[in-house]
């Protein structure tokens, strides 16, 4: 009993020292206004980012220039056809000079295959490249037409674009917008990686600087090991949980008023659309955390029971931090073929579980039975790790200087 009254006096004081804090406060607002932020700085900028580009052609050909030119003033561009023979390099130095955004070269054989070129310092936005690629391709393909003689009415039923539109679903409902759900799916992974890290490393930082001011000494004094380490666990896990709470709940509340909100900024066209974050995803996403969070909190506690100072924590924790990037890098794996073999092996290994399956199952390919043996790895995972690291803070607290080898740790684990 007096264990588990140590434990929450020492979660207590570790809670309320980040909650008080200004930076958890300010971060923890951050977090709503950023999720308003991500769906509407996208959609305002590929509205308006390609607006008002100055353009100038140099067409070879003398038959794509001006309808190309017409074609990009509907978009409200300004174009301007230059003289065939200008050279590239006056038409780089006037980028240069910012006189001009950028310029497109017309060969003269672009409607037997040549390649049609834009060079400008606003190549890199996928808006400036989309709008130029469709309106070359229905000019280029009109061109051709018109020289082997087919009806413009004809001509015109046939360049026509198709109503084409990829959608997620794994059979069980309507699908959704593909990029939208594999958008959601990865903020998802995103963030419970980011705070599982944040606050794994927060413990592992407040064990060791307890070590290196010698706090630690008169607190096992007075607290057993194994209390502390889980009272620490806790405290900094609850401040994690406040903050994800908050953050999902403003997810899932922007996900559901999405067009509204683009609305009020007057933004109709906005890219892919975003599917809503379902309440039953919003909470399985907090479990996941909480189990996360304790396997990984519980190593990064042992990790700062092993060293003696913060430089020493930069190389020790390393393979814990790795375990973690190995399961984010792998997120596009996951959302490329969520069904699959390497998907469902992935999402049941204990280490990426915690992020990777909220992914998997916001897209539709995880069953709840899929689900259920993955929390049940995961419990037991957890619960075999932190035994493991209380071995280990127990002996590890309390030592100072050179740190432990691989043998000694496998020793420390037998006490």
């Amino acid at each position: 009993m007096r264990d588990l009254r140590d434990m929450f006096v020492i979660a207590r004081r570790e809670f309320l020292e980040r909650v008080k804090s200004k930076w958890f406060v300010v971060i923890t607002l951050l977090g709503p206004i950023g999720m308003v932020a991500m769906v509407l700085v996208p959609a305002l900028l590929a509205a308006r980012s390609a607006e008002g580009a100055k353009v100038e052609i140099v067409d070879k050909t003398g038959v794509i220039g001006k309808p190309l030119a017409d074609g990009l003033g509907v978009a409200r561009w300004s174009t301007t056809i230059v003289s065939p023979e200008t050279p590239d390099q006056t038409e780089l130095d006037r980028i240069r000079d910012k006189q001009i955004n950028g310029f497109i070269t017309i060969p003269a054989d672009a409607l037997d295959g040549g390649k049609i070129v834009y060079r400008g310092d606003n190549g890199s936005n996928q808006s400036v490249g989309l709008i130029i690629r469709q309106v070359v391709d229905v000019i280029v393909q009109t061109e051709r037409g018109r020289r082997i003689g087919v009806p413009p009415d004809k001509l015109a039923a046939v360049l026509q674009r198709a109503n084409f539109e990829s959608q997620q679903t794994s059979g069980k409902a309507q699908g959704a917008s593909a990029m939208g759900s594999f958008l959601i799916a990865y903020f998802l992974a995103f963030i419970l990686y980011m705070v599982i890290t944040l606050y794994g490393v927060g413990v592992m930082r407040s064990v060791v600087q307890e070590k290196t001011s010698r706090v630690m000494e008169l607190m096992v004094a007075t607290v057993k090991p194994r209390s502390l380490m889980a009272g620490k666990i806790l405290g900094v896990g609850t401040a994690g949980l406040i903050q994800i709470v908050v953050w999902l709940g403003m997810a899932v509340v922007t996900m559901a008023y999405r067009q509204q909100l683009l609305g009020w900024f007057g933004v109709t066209s906005s890219g892919p659309g975003l599917p809503p974050i379902s309440l039953d995803a919003a909470v399985l996403v907090v479990v996941y955390f909480v189990l996360g969070f304790f396997f990984y909190a519980a190593l990064y506690a042992a990790v700062g029971a092993m060293v003696s100072s913060e430089q020493d924590t930069q190389q020790v924790q390393m393979p814990v931090t790795m375990l973690m990037v190995i399961g984010i890098v792998c997120a596009p794996m996951i959302s490329s073929d969520p069904r699959g073999a390497a998907a469902a092996i992935m999402t049941m290994v204990p280490m990426w579980s915690s992020m990777l399956m909220p992914m998997r199952y916001v897209l539709g390919a995880a069953s709840l039975g899929e689900v259920a043996i993955s929390l049940g790895i995961l419990v037991l995972s957890m619960l075999v790790m932190v035994a493991a690291a209380a071995k280990i803070y127990r002996v590890g607290v309390l030592m100072y200087g050179k740190r432990p080898g691989f043998g000694e740790l496998v020793r420390w684990l037998r006490y």
